[in-house]
């Protein structure tokens, strides 16, 4: 079941938008990459039915139009997962009880922040130019939080830039994707 209640607002004669939520995920059921105990290998991974767990959270984007030709997005995530009286095995195929554990690969913040720039440079091409940098804060990639499973906060910066032709016949982009080689897995 999910519940959801937010404001859409188009603001400054509709050069600003801005969007706001609440929500609240209450899961039956939900489908977890989990352990099970395994004679010869201890514990392996496989996809299982977590009887209950719940998520929550605030979601907020604002996107401004600063130009005809410039706009830039602001958006950011809080995020709290939570399995419940999950009875598992850890990864040594020893059983666990997970209760009150987030879910995996769930960090609890996400923001990132976007300008795009997009207009005619000539009678026929156009430019486009946007720059992305997007961060989020520690998580773990599986219910047992060990630091084995830890991942670090990190953030990346990607971008694009392109022409175009403006009657829509053809488009030429080169983009890179962490462009500062931020490492992080």
């Amino acid at each position: 079941l999910a519940y959801e209640l937010g404001v859409k607002a188009g603001l400054a004669e509709n050069r600003l938008q801005f969007n706001v939520a609440g929500f609240y995920y209450d899961y039956t059921d939900k489908q977890i990459s989990v352990y099970f105990a395994d004679p010869i290998y201890t514990a392996l991974r496989r996809l299982q039915n977590v009887p209950e767990s719940k998520a929550y959270g605030i979601d907020a984007e604002a996107t401004w139009r600063v130009t005809d030709a410039f706009t830039l997005n602001l958006a950011a995530t809080n995020l709290h997962t939570e399995v419940i009286n999950y009875q598992g095995t850890n990864g040594n195929g020893l059983p666990q009880l997970y209760d009150g554990v987030p879910f995996p690969n769930s960090p609890e913040w996400q923001a990132s922040i976007t300008g795009s720039y997009d207009a005619p440079i000539s009678e026929r091409l156009g430019l486009q130019a946007t720059l992305n940098y997007r961060w989020q804060s520690e998580t773990a990639s599986d219910l047992s939080e060990g630091p084995a499973f830890r991942v670090d906060a990190f953030g990346t910066l990607n971008g694009s830039i392109g022409l175009y032709d403006l009657n829509g016949r053809w488009k030429l982009n080169a983009w890179g994707r962490n462009l500062t080689d931020e490492y992080y897995w």
